[in-house]
């Protein structure tokens, strides 16, 4: 890589390096006056500070200063046809084209010609004008086929035409398309006017080093011109015929150009090609170095920096122009997603989980992140989807300690839901061995106390079970017990009292019944516990609980 116009960068960047350093060293009366710890307290965080803003504008000018230097790359040499030859044509638009011995219409027919000699003329720059009684330039001298083509197809006549052939403002104004070109051909396409003498033109071309060619677009038959729904007539009533103006030629020859009347076929066309020099000899080839232009990248980094300069940009909205401006480059981060995750939160505040979910779990899949399966599982705990929501928290890998921690939390809270305590119980150990929280060992200990009450439960059920079947046992083999006795039987055994053996609720219970009723209720209520990871800007605190967000 190179730089075209180096000598831009030691002229500007050193004095813009002083700049830097003077204006940066140099403190405001305020910072003089005030301690640095006192204004520190006292300044509003409104985005980028004062050093910060001078650094990102000095960054956006030494960017445009390399750009300005035209950084290229060069990929080598390579070879390429040389254009040979400039040629401007003048299309004749005045009244007398519109004669039909040529069909359409003369002009319709020379246009065509024209169109036919831009799609061959290889290695040629053409320019396009237009003139009657005065001229008008169509198109400067271009390779650009396409745009002569379009500009040629869609040029009004109607407008233009007029009475009147002024061959000489054509030149003058090829004059001023030509520039300081060397080979300068001019081709006429006409059918010649009506003047008897072209010494004025001839006499211009020569002094401006014009070769003049000419296509004559008439027949020296000539043909009448109709003009709404009448023919022409001159002052004696006769209808006037117009004829091609051979007297021309003249001016072809005597500037060393090509006379040629227009045929059906592409003769006409191939003759002027021919007659221009340097075109017979087909295609030069010229050696030159293929260089790529690499200035609109600087310019690009500097735009960036000058906008971060000039405008307050903090916080999530710095992040989303950062990430926008690199998405190009690689970066994962999408707009669709920013779109999901603003949808999901603002559905998750209003209470609809439901379709909170169903947004993160779109995010969840696009970025398949920690943090997307913690919120997406956040949302279906709250909507009651509880074993999906266990599936999610499983997903979730992290090193980061508090979301580890946050994960343990509502793995315990799920598996309670679920009434699965033994899991539960682990769950709330696990958390309690990355965190020591409160709100997590109270959790613990209910959820040890319902595993008991379960275990005591289940316990009461299988001596109720052992007990009938030791009574249908005793039944069977008396078997002469009449109605009496099997009603007794079934009284007494109605009121017996559970067995010594069953599991007694210890004495010293951690939480009491009191306590326990009251905390199950809580525990209905409680949110779950979000994650504030890396927030770069502070969210108000929601009523449901202190960390109520689920992004």
């Amino acid at each position: 890589m190179r730089f075209e116009d180096f000598e831009f960068i030691p002229l500007m960047l050193i004095p813009s390096l002083l700049l830097l350093y003077l204006v940066l060293t140099n403190k405001s009366m305020i910072e003089r006056v005030f301690d640095a710890e006192v204004l520190r307290r006292l300044k509003l965080d409104q985005g980028m500070d004062k050093r910060m803003r001078v650094i990102t504008l000095f960054l956006a000018l030494a960017f445009m200063i390399i750009a300005l230097a035209r950084p290229i790359y060069e990929r080598g040499v390579v070879e390429v046809s040389k254009k040979s030859a400039n040629l401007v044509v003048a299309l004749d638009i005045s009244r007398s084209m519109k004669a039909k011995d040529f069909y359409p219409n003369r002009l319709e027919f020379a246009k065509k010609k024209i169109e036919e000699l831009i799609k061959r003329a290889e290695n040629v720059d053409i320019g396009l004008l237009a003139f009657a009684k005065d001229a008008f330039i169509v198109s400067p001298v271009t390779s650009d086929k396409e745009s002569l083509l379009y500009l040629l197809k869609h040029l009004d006549t109607k407008v233009l035409s007029m009475q009147g052939t002024n061959i000489l403002s054509a030149l003058m104004s090829a004059k001023l398309l030509f520039g300081e070109a060397k080979e300068k051909n001019i081709l006429l396409v006409t059918d010649g006017g009506d003047k008897k003498d072209f010494k004025d033109e001839i006499e211009f071309a020569k002094k401006e080093g014009f070769k003049v060619h000419i296509l004559a677009v008439a027949t020296k038959k000539g043909a009448p011109l109709e003009e709404d729904g009448a023919f022409l007539k001159d002052k004696e009533g006769n209808i006037v015929i117009l004829r091609l103006n051979e007297r021309i030629k003249e001016l072809a020859r005597a500037t060393g150009g090509e006379y040629v009347e227009a045929v059906l076929s592409n003769e006409d066309i191939k003759r002027i090609l021919k007659a221009i020099k340097g075109y017979e000899s087909g295609k030069k080839v010229e050696r030159i170095v293929d260089k790529k232009e690499l200035y609109p990248y600087p310019l690009a980094l500097a735009l960036l920096f000058l906008f971060l300069a000039f405008f307050d940009i903090g916080g999530k909205r710095f992040s989303f122009l950062f990430l926008l401006f690199f998405l190009p480059f690689g970066l994962k981060a999408s707009i669709i997603d920013f779109k999901y995750i603003k949808n999901a939160k603002e559905a998750y505040e209003r209470g609809a989980y439901k379709e909170a979910a169903g947004e993160f779990e779109k995010v969840a899949k696009q970025k398949r992140s920690p943090q997307a399966y913690y919120d997406l599982a956040n949302a279906l705990y709250k909507a009651g989807k509880y074993k999906e929501a266990l599936k999610y928290y499983s997903k979730i890998q992290t090193a980061n300690k508090e979301l580890e921690f946050r994960k343990l939390h509502n793995l315990g809270n799920t598996y309670f839901k679920l009434k699965n305590f033994d899991k539960a119980i682990e769950m709330y150990e696990k958390a309690l061995k990355v965190k020591d929280d409160p709100d997590t060992r109270y959790n613990l200990e209910l959820a040890k106390k319902m595993k008991k009450k379960s275990s005591k439960k289940n316990s009461k059920k299988n001596d109720k079970e052992q007990k009938k079947k030791q009574q249908k046992k005793k039944q069977q083999k008396k078997g002469g017990k009449n109605k009496k006795e099997t009603q007794k039987s079934d009284k007494k055994g109605k009121n017996q009292k559970p067995s010594n053996n069953s599991p007694k609720e210890p004495k010293n219970t951690p939480i009491s019944s009191r306590e326990e009723k009251k905390w199950l209720k809580q525990l209905k209520k409680e949110p779950v516990r979000t994650l504030l990871y890396k927030s770069p800007v502070k969210v108000k605190k929601s009523k449901e609980g202190k960390d109520e967000n689920p992004w």
